[in-house]
């Protein structure tokens, strides 16, 4: 029996040392690979690849429908290895492949028996060895025309110029070329690039060489090497694009857009340089680490289909949201800083430091929300950054957050198939809230610690929010296993609400113990650790004005916590919530919220009054205030407003409850009320933002004949809005209204638009 035994531990061990048997997920290192980009596969790539290094060779054509090029592939192989799987996902087109690979040759010799296995190309471990190995293909893939591949044409109707532009997040490299496309896999890149020698081109790092192409009247550009990156991160750009350098950034850095709008971009230019270029040393500062990459260029892209992509080294950011289609509100310009800031923090978190897979999409995005939000409080001091935080964040997550069909922040990811399933309102809005709660719980000192070390520790490789965690324990001192396992892991969010219980005291000056509470919002138990500022307004004994804050911990256990009240003989009104550190659903009960509906106009901190009418709101979404009832304050309230984002709020609320809430007799009886006003404020509103954001409601309100007469008038110039021209953008949204309005004249309105305006 002994003899037998160690027979056995002997076998094992011989599979164990040359890798024939492993536990990184995948039993057999030669079994074929499943359709996309297993998890399985993935962690055996990271535990038996290393030191991967790309050359890619390629050439770019007006007109072309095809990218052909070559890749030099380098990677570090152990004995466990197996078979090497390459990922190249082809696709159809029209029926066909929409990309073929040949002339395979590993370690300088063809390599006949490769197979194309599903989304992979597998090249057998005959060929292969344990050590470097240098893998050569060719490779032709797609260039489309609309954005729908990792690769697109685009086309300037107004001037006949072509760009191309790729998009590779979040596995989409392999759609272009063959590669190993996880995000684990870090690789170094160099880019040899022949495009038309008119054309500007541009890509993660600086050109190292250039010289007249092959072809005629064409340019070769050899860029430098990268630092290592994960492929989604990888991009190039080429163009008629008209190029603008920073000169007073001492980091190398550009801004590139299509040839047609150098002029729009002028107007522009001085001040995207001076966000992007003032943005990146405040995260210097933050991060205390230089910025990560040699150079940081911005690549205006017409459609792109994302506001911002964070490519290392070179940000490509959509047309329309740096150069405004049309006249801008502080809302507007404060989404641009917003879509600037975030990806230049996504520079260090996301490119310098990657999550490990993209279960952990919200390390990333989550972050370089939160610290755009940061870089908009120190470098936008007249606009409040935190206000303007919660109005873009919190009700977007919240909508999400308080239905079935939710998910936790971190999802469990079996296939990189599904990763773009993981982005939206819980990665994008929910993850920078719990991060804020993050950063009140901890403290600010140690927070910024903690990312510090984390960005150190894990710089040009990847960590997953694990990590995160335990740097924030190492330099917090305190335990955050339960803390991280429920803002996490778990899906929903707390309804946090005010309990007023009944007097026990006979003296009259008591005011009865008043206690906040949580619940699971979609009843599915368990309860969030959770700091707050509690915020309680009302008289004390002598009969004055009297208005307090206390910090409350409420704990994992979803215990009722009691609020302090000394002091005061009547308390007005609770806000559980006041400088918006906690998320969840903070409802105001039933005393608080008549007093709120009674002076809300009285209440001077905007921050406070934008998240009191966020509170009512929020009653009207619980059926807990009728939908007229907020259409008649915000009547009441909404031409005194003087902040321009709260306004846009107010209005944009507004505008659903009339729409979809009320019933149509209602709509009937406050619909001229509800026009006039708005129309009337379009023109007497003190700024030039305030009016256009007026003129913007309007259009979404205007459901009266008379309305939509005055709109008409509008598009014809009768009527002008002070200190807003009439853009291409304005005039098709207002034939867009009217057409849904069913308004008789609107297909004609259209047909004239359309043949005086070919843009």
């Amino acid at each position: 029996m002994m003899m037998l035994l160690r027979t056995i531990f002997t076998t094992l061990l011989i599979l164990l040392m040359t890798g024939a048997l492993h536990a990184t997920g995948r039993e057999d290192a030669d079994a074929e690979p499943a359709e996309g980009i297993t998890r399985d596969l993935a962690r055996h790539r990271a535990a038996h690849y290393s030191d991967v290094r790309y050359a890619l060779r390629v050439e770019v054509a007006r007109g072309a429908e095809r990218l052909k090029g070559t890749v030099e592939i380098r990677v570090v192989l152990d004995a466990g290895a197996g078979d090497m799987v390459l990922d190249w996902r082809v696709g159809k087109q029209d029926g066909a492949s929409a990309a073929s690979v040949g002339e395979i040759e590993a370690n300088g010799r063809a390599v006949g028996d490769a197979r194309v296995v599903r989304d992979h190309i597998v090249i057998p471990r005959a060929h292969l060895r344990t050590g470097e190995n240098i893998v050569r293909l060719a490779f032709e893939s797609l260039v489309s025309a609309t954005g729908s591949a990792a690769v697109t044409r685009y086309r300037d109707r107004t001037d006949d110029a072509e760009y191309i532009y790729t998009l590779f997040v979040p596995s989409d490299a392999s759609t272009a070329f063959p590669c190993f496309d996880q995000p684990d896999l870090k690789a170094r890149f160099t880019l040899d690039l022949t495009a038309p020698e008119a054309w500007k081109v541009v890509s993660n790092t600086e050109p190292a060489t250039t010289e007249p192409g092959a072809g005629d009247k064409t340019r070769r550009t050899v860029f430098r090497e990268t630092e290592p990156i994960s492929t989604y991160i990888f991009a190039f750009a080429a163009g008629d694009f008209a190029e603008f350098r920073d000169e007073a950034s001492t980091l190398p850095s550009r801004m590139f857009v299509r040839r047609s709008k150098a002029a729009r971009a002028r107007d522009e230019l001085a001040e995207v340089f001076r966000l992007n270029r003032d943005g990146v040393k405040y995260f210097e500062r933050y991060f205390a680490r230089p910025f990560p990459f040699p150079k940081y260029d911005l690549v205006i892209i017409p459609e792109f289909p994302f506001r911002g992509m964070e490519h290392a080294g070179a940000t490509f950011l959509r047309e329309e949201s740096i150069l405004f289609p049309s006249d801008p509100t502080a809302n507007d310009l404060l989404a641009r800083a917003d879509v600037i800031l975030h990806e230049a923090a996504h520079q260090w978190f996301g490119d310098l430091v990657t999550m490990r897979w993209f279960d952990d999409l919200w390390l990333k995005e989550g972050f370089a929300t939160f610290m755009a939000a940061k870089g908009v409080e120190a470098l936008l001091p007249e606009y409040n950054a935190w206000k303007i935080f919660y109005q873009r964040n919190k009700p977007l997550a919240y909508e999400t957050d308080i239905t079935r069909g939710t998910t936790p922040i971190w999802q469990e990811l079996p296939n990189l198939s599904a990763a773009k399933s993981a982005y939206g309102n819980i990665v994008y809005r929910k993850a920078p809230a719990v991060l804020r709660q993050a950063e009140f719980y901890l403290g600010a000192d140690h927070f910024q610690k903690s990312v510090q070390s984390f960005l150190k520790e894990h710089a040009f490789a990847n960590a997953t929010w694990d990590d995160l965690v335990r740097a924030f324990e190492r330099t917090s001192g305190q335990r955050l296993d339960a803390w991280a396992e429920a803002w996490v892991k778990r899906r929903g969010m707390p309804s946090v609400s005010v309990v007023r219980t009944q007097k026990r005291s006979r003296r009259a000056a008591a005011v009865a113990p008043i206690f906040i509470r949580q619940e699971n919002a979609l009843g599915e138990g368990g309860a969030w650790p959770m700091r707050l500022k509690v915020l309680l307004v009302g008289i004390d004994a002598r009969g004055a004005a009297r208005t307090r804050t206390e910090t409350v911990m409420l704990d994992g256990a979803g215990r009722p916590q009691s609020i302090p009240v000394r002091g005061f003989s009547k308390v007005d009104y609770v806000f559980a919530n006041f400088e918006d550190y906690g998320y969840g659903l903070f409802l105001l009960d039933d005393v608080s919220r008549a007093h709120v509906g009674r002076t809300l106009g009285e209440v001077r901190d905007d921050f406070l009054r934008a998240m009191l009418w966020g509170a009512l709101w929020d009653s009207v979404r619980e059926a807990e205030l009728d939908p007229a009832a907020y259409v008649a304050l915000a009547l009441a309230h909404v031409a005194r407003e003087r902040d321009e984002t709260t306004v846009q709020s107010i209005l944009s609320r507004t505008a659903t409850a009339f729409n979809r809430y009320l019933s149509d007799a209602q709509r009937q009886r406050i619909a001229i009320q509800l026009e006039q006003l708005i129309f009337s404020q379009m023109f007497n509103a003190e700024t030039a933002g305030l009016r256009i954001t007026y003129f913007r409601a309007f259009q979404t309100l205007a459901t009266s004949t008379q309305a939509r007469s005055e709109l008409k008038q509008i598009l014809s110039g009768e009527i002008k809005v002070s200190g807003m021209t009439l853009r291409t953008r304005d005039r098709f949204d207002i034939i867009t209204v009217l057409l849904a309005r069913d308004d008789p004249d609107a297909p004609a309105l259209l047909e004239r638009e359309r043949a005086a305006d070919a843009s």
